[in-house]
C-alpha cells in the first residue's frame, strides 16, 4: 500500500466508513496474515499503552486495582489480542444471526484490524499530547472515542450489507455480552499464568 493509499484510506475511514469498509474488504486479504497483523497491532498497541503509563501515571488510585494484565505488556498484549478475536468472531456470528450477509469472517477481520491501526496512531499522539497538552489529550481521548464508535457501526454495516445503522449497533451491543463472557473466560487464563509464574 502507498504512502497516498494509505492517506486515502484514513481519510475515508474518518469521513466515509461505509466506503473504506468497502474497499479494505475487497482486498481480500489472507487470513493468516490479517491474524499476524491483528497480533503485531495488538502487541504494538499494548506497548503505547504501557508506555504511557511509565511516562504519565494516572493519579486515580482505582487504577492500581486493575487487573496485573493492564499493567504487564506481554499480558497486556496477549488479552487485548483475545479480546480482539472475540470481537471479530461475536461481530460475525451476531451479525449473521440478525440477518447479516458477512462473506467470510476475514471481513471482520480486516475491519477490526484496520481500526486497531488508526487507534494505535491515536494512542501515540495522545501520549504526545500528555506532555504538551493534557487538557487536549484528554479531549482527544473523548472525541477519538464517539468518532471510534462511529467508525466501528459503519464498517459493521457495510460487512454484513445491512443498509442500516441501528441494526448494526445493536449488533455491535450484543456483541459486546459475548465479549464479556468470553472476556472474563481470558482474564481468569491470565490469571493461572501469573498465579503459576508466581
Amino acid at each position: 500500500m502507498t504512502s497516498d493509499r494509505f492517506r486515502d484510506l484514513v481519510r475515508q475511514t474518518l469521513f466515509r466508513p461505509h466506503v473504506a469498509a468497502r474497499a479494505l474488504m475487497e482486498m481480500r486479504l489472507p487470513r493468516q496474515e490479517l491474524w499476524l497483523s491483528l497480533g503485531l497491532v495488538s502487541i504494538l498497541n499494548a506497548f503505547v499503552y504501557s508506555l504511557s503509563l511509565q511516562l504519565n501515571p494516572p493519579a486515580d488510585p482505582a487504577v492500581a486495582l486493575m487487573p496485573p494484565a493492564f499493567h504487564a505488556p506481554v499480558l497486556f498484549a496477549l488479552f487485548l489480542f483475545g479480546a480482539l478475536a472475540i470481537t471479530v468472531v461475536a461481530l460475525y456470528h451476531v451479525g449473521l444471526g440478525l440477518g447479516g450477509a458477512a462473506v467470510s469472517m476475514d471481513d471482520l477481520l480486516v475491519l477490526v484490524t484496520w481500526l486497531q491501526v488508526l487507534r494505535l496512531m491515536v494512542q501515540i499522539v495522545i501520549v504526545v499530547l500528555a506532555f504538551a497538552a493534557p487538557v487536549l489529550a484528554a479531549m482527544a481521548v473523548m472525541v477519538a472515542a464517539i468518532w471510534g464508535a462511529y467508525i466501528l457501526v459503519g464498517f459493521v454495516d457495510a460487512a454484513h450489507r445491512f443498509g442500516n445503522m441501528f441494526k448494526a449497533a445493536g449488533v455491535i451491543l450484543l456483541s459486546l455480552v459475548a465479549m464479556v463472557i468470553g472476556l472474563s473466560a481470558v482474564l481468569s487464563l491470565i490469571g493461572i499464568v501469573v498465579m503459576r509464574g508466581g
